[in-house]
């Protein structure tokens, strides 16, 4: 039997605010259509095995594992089961219109594009989450301003970390069709022993090593390089925060020589040392 037990709650103009427990049946399986936006954060660590899809009418949609931030667009049925036992978590949610930001999600998504909501990542949205949860249990200090501040910025950061789906939509002259997009970054994110070469992509999209460069950049508006280590540092982020895997077992998983030369990368890259966000992360849960 569902329970939910809310600890504190708000209200920000058009959007509302709450922490709560959520206890699920375990196992659990349920599908829910909420009516407005909904943005939640998962405050303790999820147990593996949450999978989900958004229901499209008469056909399920494309299955994705939950992450911790998850964004369900009004109106849109979604699926989900997992073991189940009680979750902490912050949800806000936007009525339909109440943003104008919102409008993109408001439109018709594939599979794919959905999927994605299944699992952010995000670490702007998810610390306004964590604030506004903080906020909700311990106002403070100009506590209306703050929240207001950080209910208003939610939908211009939800809308700029989907703006790839937008311009994946718009046809570019000169650059990858949608479906070698796709395939690219499937076969990039399951990183194949040995990396990812260049080659290796043009030749899984059927184009020369030097016509493939030119689109790809045209398409994505970076290069192969730049596009890899981004979905190298993401995954890097998922295993540090999400797992106990010791460093050498994860920089061998994403291609890296040794530990030296992943810790060097992902300083590069974010400013902070593996065990430093790794240690913060799990301070926030």
């Amino acid at each position: 039997m569902h329970r939910n037990v809310v600890q504190a709650e708000l209200n920000s103009g058009p959007a509302r605010v709450r922490v709560q427990t959520y206890t699920y049946e375990t196992p659990s399986e349920q599908t829910r259509c909420p009516q407005q936006h909904t943005l939640t954060l998962m405050t303790s660590r999820r147990r593996n095995g949450w999978r989900g899809f958004f229901h499209r009418p008469h056909q399920p949609g494309r299955m994705f594992a939950f992450g911790d931030l998850i964004f369900v667009p009004a109106g849109l049925s979604i699926h989900g089961s997992g073991p189940g036992g009680p979750q902490n978590m912050v949800a806000c949610s936007f009525p339909r219109g109440a943003a104008d930001a919102l409008r993109m999600f408001e439109e018709g998504w594939d599979d794919r594009e959905l999927a994605r909501c299944g699992d952010l990542r995000s670490d702007r949205i998810a610390d306004a989450m964590r604030r506004l949860g903080e906020e909700a249990l311990q106002p403070g200090f100009g506590s209306d301003v703050l929240v207001d501040a950080l209910t208003t910025a939610l939908p211009i950061d939800l809308a700029r970390h989907f703006q790839d789906v937008v311009r994946r939509r718009a046809p570019v002259k000169g650059g990858l069709a949608p479906h070698q997009l796709r395939s690219i970054e499937e076969y990039v994110r399951e990183w194949p022993a040995g990396g990812v070469r260049v080659g290796d992509l043009a030749d899984l999209v059927g184009l020369s090593r030097g016509h493939f460069m030119r689109a790809f950049k045209q398409s994505v508006g970076k290069t192969v390089h730049g596009f890899v280590e981004g979905v190298r540092l993401d995954q890097a982020k998922t295993l540090l925060a999400e797992d106990d895997m010791p460093l050498k077992q994860i920089a061998a998983r994403l291609g890296f020589a040794n530990p030296a030369s992943f810790s060097l990368a992902f300083r590069r890259m974010t400013g902070d040392t593996p065990g430093r966000y790794r240690g913060v992360r799990k301070g926030l849960r």
